[in-house]
């Protein structure tokens, strides 16, 4: 027969091996640390088509619905990407780093929106375009 101590030892050194390498990677990523929020960088102020609430959680939405306006239905008057780029210029600076917070990737570089349409990822490439 089997001593309750021992039973007990037993099972706190399984559950201890059994649990380590989640408590391992929670404490060691920071999993429990606050995560900040981005600091977005706009080059000029003002503003924007819609409310910034709305923007962050339309913008996709919106981009989409007037790509097909343009594409399909060829009406260029609506706001697009070229809109978008009057103020948030840098892509790296803005797109990107809001994106990769939320975990979201829409499109990709060569089947999405900037497979045709040029958007400079970052400040070299900005100025370079600018050239």
């Amino acid at each position: 027969m089997v001593s309750t101590p021992k039973v007990i030892v037993v099972t706190a050194v399984f559950a201890f091996v059994l649990l380590f390498p989640f408590i391992y990677n929670a404490v060691g990523t920071g999993m429990f640390s606050e995560v900040k929020r981005p600091q977005v960088v706009i080059e000029k102020s003002g503003q924007c088509i819609k409310e910034t609430g709305y923007m962050r959680k339309h913008h996709g939405d919106m981009l989409e619905h007037n790509r097909e306006l343009i594409v399909r239905e060829g009406k260029r008057d609506t706001v697009g990407l070229s809109t978008c780029r009057k103020c948030h210029s840098n892509r790296e600076e803005f797109c990107d780093r809001c994106h990769n917070y939320v975990g979201v990737f829409p499109v990709n570089d060569y089947t999405g929106c900037f497979a045709c349409h040029y958007y400079p990822k970052n400040k070299k490439e900005l100025e370079s375009a600018r050239k």
